[in-house]
C-alpha cells in the first residue's frame, strides 16, 4: 500500500493524528486561495478530518500522505491520490507557504505519480485554478494537457477557474 516512499529530499509516509497540528498551523487563507477545501477552524476539524483521511486508506479509495523533509523531519505539506476505484484517479498536494519555490510539490507529485503507475494506473487528473501559476508548472512538468475546463465556488465561497489536466503515465 506504499505506506512509506522517499524521494532524494523527502519522506512521504500516511498521513497520521502526528500531523494534526502542523495541518492546522499550515493549511491557512494563504495556501487554499485557489483550491476547493477552506483552511480549518479549529483544531478539532482537523483531527475530523485526519481521521476521514485515515479512513479512506484503510478502504483504499484515497491514499494521502505527508510531506516530510529527508534531513530534518520538517512538515512540508500533504499530497495525494485520491478517487482510486476510479479508472482515472486525481492527484492532489499543498505545501506550506514557506516550502514554496523548492519544488517540494513537483518532487513528492512525481512520487505518487510513479506510484499510481506501480499500481496499474494508466491515466491521472491534476485540477488547479487558472490563477494558481506555482501549481499549473507541476502538470506541465509531466507533459499533461487540459482535458476540462470548469468554474466552481470553493468552501470558502470564492470562485474557482478550473483546469483539469491529464497525465499520461
Amino acid at each position: 500500500m506504499g505506506d512509506f516512499m522517499e524521494t532524494e529530499r523527502l519522506i512521504l509516509r500516511p498521513v497520521s493524528h502526528s500531523d494534526i497540528n502542523d495541518i492546522f498551523k499550515y493549511f491557512d487563507s494563504k495556501v487554499t486561495k485557489y483550491m476547493y477545501p477552506r483552511p480549518s477552524k479549529t483544531i478539532e476539524e482537523v483531527r475530523t478530518i485526519v481521521d476521514s483521511m485515515i479512513l479512506q486508506r484503510e478502504s483504499k479509495t484515497d491514499y494521502i500522505y505527508s510531506i516530510l523533509k529527508k534531513s530534518t523531519n520538517e512538515f512540508i505539506g500533504l499530497v495525494g491520490l485520491h478517487n482510486l476505484k476510479n479508472v482515472t484517479p486525481e492527484v492532489g498536494l499543498w505545501t506550506k507557504l514557506e516550502s514554496h519555490g523548492n519544488h517540494y510539490g513537483r518532487e513528492a507529485a512525481s512520487r505518487v505519480i510513479q506510484y499510481a503507475k506501480e499500481l496499474g494506473y494508466k491515466k491521472l487528473v491534476y485540477p488547479v485554478d487558472k490563477r494558481n501559476i506555482a501549481s499549473k508548472k507541476i502538470p506541465l512538468f509531466f507533459n499533461a494537457k487540459v482535458i476540462k475546463e470548469e468554474i466552481k465556488k470553493n468552501r470558502s465561497g470564492d470562485t474557482l477557474d478550473i483546469e483539469v489536466y491529464e497525465i499520461v503515465l
